[in-house]
């Protein structure tokens, strides 16, 4: 077989052994997985749902911020910009400030369904960053986000 070239698109349960937006050289080939080197410098057979034939550009998450200031609002609109100066949108919350939303008596419909929602421990930078990164790399992103442009 020749040698053909891959790029992770996410990385799954293989964190240890892919990297997001890695080429990586096919080895090996069956019907649905290939045989790559990993990080980890070994041999390794992986779905070929984790890949793109070729050396393709995936969009990796590079930046956030905040739309709205902490205080103003329970839930805060933030942005994301990836490497390809794509950027996205999603609202982020706490269980916490959840709570203390519905608990205004105006609201209505007293109810939502909200995709684009994100629920973290704490609004903390760390908490948030760690959050995006594992939706990122997991390849969930662009269904917990909104297309901004």
């Amino acid at each position: 077989m020749d040698f053909k070239l891959v790029t992770c698109t996410h990385i799954g349960v293989y964190g240890h052994a892919l990297t997001k937006g890695g080429i990586y050289q096919a080895v090996d080939e069956e019907t649905d997985r290939f045989r790559i080197i990993g990080n980890h410098h070994k041999r390794v057979w992986i779905d070929k749902c984790y890949f793109s034939e070729g050396e393709v550009e995936v969009p990796i998450l590079s930046s956030w911020k905040f739309d709205d200031r902490l205080e103003d609002f329970d839930l805060i609109e933030v942005t994301l910009t990836f490497n390809n100066g794509m950027k996205r949108w999603c609202l982020i919350t706490t269980p916490e400030r959840l709570v203390k939303h519905f608990e205004q008596s105006h609201l209505d419909p007293p109810g939502f369904n909200i995709q684009h929602l994100i629920i973290v421990r704490t609004i903390n930078n760390d908490d948030i960053e760690q959050t995006l990164k594992h939706l990122d790399e997991h390849g969930e992103i662009e269904k917990a986000t909104l297309f901004l442009g």
